[in-house]
């Protein structure tokens, strides 16, 4: 089932361009990359990434920021200008932080239309009022047990509050009517491949780590956990008496031949070990309740980078981990092998929103 028109909260209009730009604004920084259908190859155009920290007085680079509404404005134009964008379309993906996503199950006959059901019950499990979100869902799986059918329901909302102030940022950079879509659905269009119709995705982020469970390229579960990259980096700089900065630089530095790498790859493992004990019991539960057995995990975001975490992933979820490159989904000059490879993770959603035009 393709994602392409599901979950978009903002009324699209048929794409006029082959060109265009998803744009991923996160808590510590914003991403965009640019793809243009050339005789039928969805091809890389541009890429970029801005650090927010910097535009906050008294922070740096790799620290997580609220910016006021001005300045993350300007943020995104000077993204834009850096990364040299041409596009005049955009598809935003919108952070978890602003958004819910949830599953419920419903006793359901397989044939009973369930419309009106869904958003009486969804009051039951969304922890604001309705009249505040604006809703969407999709039936995802039907089960019967004893003669009763059980129905789960994907729901998604996102607040109208960010809606119209995520609204308002595209219209500063004349991006009016953009598709939005949560940024989920952006990560799963990237990795997303019909080789593996049941994968979990491990999302790392600065201050938030993400578990998707997939069948067949739709969202089963998912499950978010307070803890990330920028956290990681707090903990480095405590330990070893450093600035963020200065912890930030050697976290991001890192690699197999560096002699702090075991101190570095202690603090960090501490910090993700409690999480990778709570993922596991979710997919376990999962795969008893549907009887599908998660076959892979794929790593992706920021904190995906750090050298040798793939492996200790693996080890705690018992599953092959695999740090997925989402830039194998489009086209790209071959001298780029090498830096796609490196910081692909890092962009997933910002690429899986720009796909969704092509879908």
């Amino acid at each position: 089932m393709s994602l392409a028109k599901l979950f978009s909260f903002v009324k699209e209009k048929p794409s006029t361009s082959n060109r265009v730009v998803g744009i991923d604004i996160g808590s510590s920084s914003i991403k965009v990359v640019e793809l243009q259908n050339r005789k039928d190859v969805i091809t890389l155009t541009t890429y970029g990434e801005l650090q927010l920290g910097p535009y906050e007085e008294g922070m740096t680079v790799g620290q997580s920021v609220v910016l006021l509404p001005n300045i993350e404005r300007q943020a995104l134009v000077d993204i834009l200008r850096e990364s040299a964008v041409k596009s005049h379309e955009a598809v935003f993906a919108m952070p978890l932080s602003s958004s819910f996503v949830t599953t419920m199950t419903l006793k359901a006959d397989p044939k009973e239309d369930i419309t009106s059901r869904v958003r009486v019950e969804a009051r039951k499990y969304i922890p604001v009022p309705i009249a505040e979100v604006t809703l969407d869902w999709v039936e995802v799986e039907a089960r019967t047990v004893v003669g009763e059918t059980s129905r789960d329901v994907l729901l998604a909302a996102i607040q109208n509050e960010s809606l119209r102030r995520f609204n308002t940022l595209m219209q500063t950079v004349e991006f009016s009517n953009s598709p939005t879509e949560i940024e989920c659905f952006s990560t799963i269009r990237s990795l997303y491949s019909n080789n593996d119709p049941n994968v979990a995705i491990v999302d790392i982020g600065a201050t938030s780590t993400k578990l998707y469970l997939i069948h067949n390229g739709l969202l089963q579960r998912m499950y978010r956990v307070r803890a990330g990259g920028a956290v990681v980096t707090q903990l480095i700089a405590k330990e070893l008496d450093l600035s963020f900065e200065d912890a930030e630089t050697l976290k991001r530095l890192a690699t197999s031949h560096q002699e702090q790498l075991t101190a570095l790859q202690k603090i960090h493992h501490n910090h993700y070990d409690r999480v990778l004990k709570e993922f596991r019991q979710v997919i376990e539960e999962y795969e008893a309740r549907s009887g599908s057995e998660i076959s892979a995990v794929y790593l992706t975001g920021g904190g995906s980078i750090f050298p040798g975490i793939d492996v200790f992933i693996g080890d705690h979820l018992s599953r092959p981990t695999i740090k997925v490159n989402p830039f194998n989904k489009v086209a790209y000059p071959a001298f780029m092998e090498d830096t796609m490879n490196e910081i692909g993770q890092s962009f997933s959603v910002a690429l899986g929103a720009a796909l969704r035009v092509f879908d």
